[in-house]
C-alpha cells in the first residue's frame, strides 16, 4: 500500500466514487461505514471535493428557498382559508349581536379609540377604566377572550409613579400586576388631571380575531350609511 494511502482501501475508494457524485460527507460515511471525520480527512484536501462542498451549498441553499417557498404558500393559502371563514362567521354573528348596546358599545369604542396601525393585534387605548371595562366585557360576550389572557400597559409621563399607577389600574379593572408589559414613558410632565393615572392599553395578540373585528366595525359602518 503506497505512503499516505488510507488502511481502508476499498471504504476510500468508495468514498472517492461517491464524492465525485457529489454525495455530502455525512452521506457517505453512513454508506461506507465509518465516521464523517474519517471521510473529511480522506477528501477535504481534494481540489474536486472543495468544488463539491460549494457546490452542495449552492444546492442546498436553492432547496431550501424553494422548501420554505412552499411552505409560505400552504401557509398564505392556509390563512387566506382561515380568514374567508373567520369573515362568514362574522356575517352571521353580526346579525345576531347587531341588536345588542354591549356588542355595538364595543365597535364604538374600538372604532373610536382602537389601535387600526397593526392587522395582528387588538390594542385598545383610553385614560377611562370604565371604557376598559365594557371593552373587556365586549371582548369576553363576542370574542370568547377571558380576561386573564388580556395583556396590558401604561403610558405614562415622567411625573407619574409607576407603581401606583399599576395598583390604580390594576384595582379598576380588576386585572393582575403580572399581566402588564412594560410601560411606556412620555419625556414630558402631565398637565392634565385626567391623566393623572397614565393612559391605559388593553391587548390581545390573535390576527383572527382581529380579522372578525375589522369585519364587525365594517358591517355596523355600511348599517349606519344606508
Amino acid at each position: 500500500m503506497k505512503s499516505g494511502t488510507p488502511h481502508k482501501k476499498a471504504e476510500y475508494e468508495q468514498a472517492l466514487a461517491l464524492r465525485k457524485r457529489g454525495f455530502t460527507y455525512s452521506e457517505i460515511a453512513k454508506t461506507c461505514g465509518v465516521s464523517s471525520g474519517t471521510v473529511s480527512a480522506w477528501l477535504k484536501t481534494l481540489p474536486f471535493s472543495e468544488q463539491i462542498t460549494k457546490q452542495n451549498k449552492v444546492r442546498a441553499t436553492a432547496e431550501n428557498k424553494k422548501r420554505l417557498s412552499l411552505i409560505n404558500k400552504a401557509r398564505t393559502t392556509e390563512r387566506a382559508k382561515q380568514y374567508n371563514e373567520v369573515a362568514k362567521l362574522a356575517r352571521i354573528e353580526y346579525q345576531h349581536y347587531r341588536n345588542s348596546p354591549l356588542f355595538m358599545m364595543g365597535l364604538t369604542l374600538y372604532l373610536a379609540e382602537g389601535d387600526n396601525s397593526k392587522r395582528k393585534t387588538i390594542r385598545y387605548s383610553s385614560r377611562h377604566p370604565e371604557r376598559h371595562l365594557i371593552f373587556i366585557r365586549f371582548l369576553k360576550n363576542y370574542l370568547g377572550v377571558e380576561k386573564k389572557s388580556l395583556r396590558f400597559w401604561l403610558l405614562l409621563y415622567k411625573d407619574h409613579d409607576e407603581v401606583a399607577c399599576m395598583k390604580h389600574w390594576s384595582k379598576k379593572i380588576g386585572i393582575t400586576v403580572g399581566q402588564f408589559y412594560k410601560n411606556q414613558f412620555v419625556q414630558s410632565r402631565s398637565h392634565r388631571q385626567t391623566l393623572h393615572f397614565g393612559v391605559g392599553n388593553t391587548i390581545i395578540g390573535s390576527t383572527l380575531l382581529r380579522h372578525k373585528l375589522d369585519q364587525w366595525i365594517e358591517l355596523a359602518a355600511k348599517d349606519c350609511l344606508k
